[in-house]
């Protein structure tokens, strides 16, 4: 049963489709990204905001429920305004009509990026290509901004 249902939920993680190289060059920028792709936090820890910051290397935040104060501090420290969707390091970044931040992803170039969709203990960190994921992660009133990892 519990199988069926995180099997049902999401777009299925495609991390074994990124070639050699694209791994190796985010490698330098996203140092925990291979190992949190495909991964679920234990318990009900871990969320997109922690997803962002443990694979830009930040350690420990990937097992911990990410709130927005410290993700904010991260974003004012580690990244500057900017970014394109085929390099590594691009943080997706959507906001609320009150300038909350409600989601975020980080690119790892070629093509993909990583999230983690959902707040709940069942939902994987995923590697899809990006432009499906920016497409999955639509709201009504969230505007996507993006960020650089420096």
């Amino acid at each position: 049963m519990l199988a069926r249902v995180v099997a049902a939920s999401g777009v299925p993680c495609q991390r074994s489709e990124l070639p050699p190289e694209v791994w190796r060059a985010a490698r330098e920028v996203l140092p925990g990204a291979r190992a949190l792709a495909g991964s679920f936090p234990r318990g009900s820890a871990g969320n997109c905001f922690g997803t962002v910051m443990g694979a830009a290397g930040v350690p420990g935040a990937a097992a911990e429920w990410m709130q927005r104060e410290p993700f904010e501090a991260f974003l004012h420290e580690r990244t500057r305004p900017g970014g394109r969707d085929g390099q590594p390091g691009t943080v997706l970044l959507w906001r609320s009509r009150d300038g909350l931040a409600q989601h975020a992803a980080v690119t790892l170039g070629g093509g993909w990026a990583l999230h983690k969709a959902a707040q709940t203990w069942w939902t994987p960190r995923v590697v899809l290509p990006t432009p499906t994921l920016i497409r999955a992660s639509r709201s009504v009133g969230w505007r996507l901004s993006r960020r650089q990892l420096r």
